[in-house]
């Protein structure tokens, strides 16, 4: 008899450790699928983030269209997949049921495009408070507003108590925000924030979001840029480009074209210029090249540039060269050979006449005579 009885209670005490055991087992799966559910939920809102930050220029657009009604329409779970920012399908709602419901807003109140002051406020939330044997789990929201807080990066996650059922708290009263869901404890909500859309402070890719300050990329590589349109740029190494246009100053140790270089039409023969070996263009648009010499803009070559050499008899016409702005012409006469009688003079001169001279080689009584001669034409600065 009393080894039945002692069977008896030995059975009994397995059979609460049984269900003891089971118990902890499903609190510990609850628990995981809690942590799981935050996960999942935090996915969801980077991909939103992601989601803005590529179109944001789109959601201004649409902002403006509607005369500024801050209210926008966000993607759905399908879209972000197809957009990309969300990698693999994602379940439609919480292991609870219900679904997820998703709220956009342009913010602040007023904000303008061309204010640049524009953000995407957010709040994603399930459509049905978590319940555990039909009551309100706020113990169970913690633990999901905690772990999705964990893997949510800028945004923030909080759920409502039983004391305060209308208001979501962030984890650490980081925020509070009113329920979506109404008087309901154990609600949960996932927000970025108010007052910025969370990423606002990255360089946005659709280009809507300018500097604000001096960026160190770090002496990283940047490639396949289409245009960089400057009022500086240093280099202390090389600078390789199919063209470079510049309104200033381009300095280097070298400097080195594989096709050509264009200065600008900046410069005016005998005009003070500083520093001296800068080179530009006449500003006449002719294309003579000048170099800053002495603190003065001069042609390269000299101040004298001939401009054409060509054999001449007495009576025969030079005509002046066409001098870029700033230059004059003249013409030198260089005697080849001539026949005089031994007691006469020879005179070798030519005669301004407008748009050429007329060369003459005579003798002392100024008559024309037999000789050669070469022009030589200049244009003297």
């Amino acid at each position: 008899m009393g080894s039945l009885l002692e069977m008896m209670f030995v059975l009994l005490g397995a059979a609460i450790l049984t269900v003891q055991g089971i118990k902890q087992d499903v609190a510990h799966k609850r628990d995981t699928m809690l942590a799981v559910e935050g996960q999942n939920e935090a996915t969801l809102v980077t991909a939103y983030d992601s989601w803005i930050t590529d179109n944001f220029a789109s959601l201004l657009s649409q902002y403006t269209a509607s005369g500024n009604n801050a209210t926008l329409t966000p993607p759905t779970v399908d879209q972000l997949k197809t957009a990309g920012n969300l990698k693999q399908a994602h379940s439609m709602g919480p292991f609870w049921g219900g679904g997820y419901a998703v709220s956009m807003t342009m913010v602040p109140a007023g904000c303008t495009q061309a204010a640049g002051n524009c953000h995407v406020s957010f709040a994603l939330y399930p459509t049905q408070p978590l319940l555990k044997g039909g009551k309100a789990d706020v113990a169970g929201a913690a633990q999901i507003a905690v772990a999705g807080s964990k893997l949510a990066g800028t945004s923030q996650f909080g759920y409502s108590n039983a004391q305060a059922p209308g208001t979501i708290t962030g984890i650490n009263g980081s925020f509070t925000a009113p329920n979506p869901l109404g008087s309901k404890a154990a609600s949960i909500m996932a927000t970025n924030g108010p007052d910025s859309d969370g990423n606002s402070i990255y360089i946005r890719r659709d280009g809507s979001v300018t500097w604000t300050g001096d960026q160190d990329v770090n002496n990283v590589s940047l490639k396949n840029v289409n245009d960089i349109k400057a009022q500086t740029i240093e280099a202390s190494g090389a600078v390789t480009a199919a063209s470079v246009t510049a309104t200033g100053a381009v300095k280097g140790n070298a400097v080195t074209s594989t096709t050509t270089l264009q200065a600008g039409n900046i410069a005016s023969p005998r005009s003070p210029c500083s520093p001296n070996g800068v080179i530009a263009n006449n500003s006449d648009g002719s294309g003579q090249q000048l170099t800053c010499q002495s603190g003065i803009w001069l042609p390269n070559g000299g101040r004298v540039l001939r401009m054409g050499y060509n054999p001449v008899s007495d009576g025969g016409i030079v005509w002046k060269p066409s001098c870029p702005a700033g230059g004059t012409p003249i013409v030198e006469l260089t005697p080849q050979n001539w026949y005089v009688n031994q007691s006469a003079t020879v005179n070798f001169n030519a005669y301004d006449n407008g748009t050429y001279w007329i060369v003459r080689i005579t003798d002392g009584a100024n008559a024309g005579i037999t000789g050669l001669a070469y022009a030589g034409t200049y244009c003297s600065y």
